[in-house]
């Protein structure tokens, strides 16, 4: 946890850097930012993936493959809204605010499956989506008053 924490925030602040010395617009970043996921998500395939006739039939039964990508398509599409949102919110915010909006969002989550799907409702449960909730509203209370 303490290492995704390191990365996110190197990310947010690099990126930020980034936009504000090039200049780029929302697109730029996007492109960019995807372009340099590429090598690294292709050697992660090719050492990691069981690429065999074997292996893609069993992944992509004849019977199912086109609805299979059609939702490949369809989550592709989704990834590019997403890092254009990513890259329009840390230009038009601040690199806090994103790493703060990126916490918050998990906490409709935490609610959702406490409620809808019987997740153990513990002390620690509760007390942490409570906690996160007030440190939202301590955020936008102190970014509203500029403090």
């Amino acid at each position: 946890m303490g290492t995704n924490v390191v990365f996110s925030a190197s990310y947010a602040l690099g990126m930020r850097r980034v936009i504000k010395k090039t200049n780029f617009d929302n697109w730029d970043v996007m492109f960019y930012n995807n372009l340099l996921s590429v090598p690294i998500l292709l050697l992660a395939s090719v050492l990691a993936e069981d690429w065999t006739s074997n292996n893609l039939q069993r992944n992509f039964p004849a019977e199912s493959r086109q609805r299979l990508f059609i939702g490949i398509l369809y989550s592709g599409v989704a990834a590019i809204f997403i890092s254009y949102c990513t890259a329009w919110c840390i230009r038009a915010t601040s690199s806090t605010t994103y790493a703060m909006v990126g916490a918050l969002n998990k906490l409709p989550l935490a609610v959702a499956g406490i409620v809808f799907f019987a997740a153990p409702v513990t002390v620690g449960s509760v007390s942490a989506i409570v906690l996160g909730f007030v440190s939202g509203l301590v955020y936008t209370r102190a970014k509203s008053t500029g403090a």
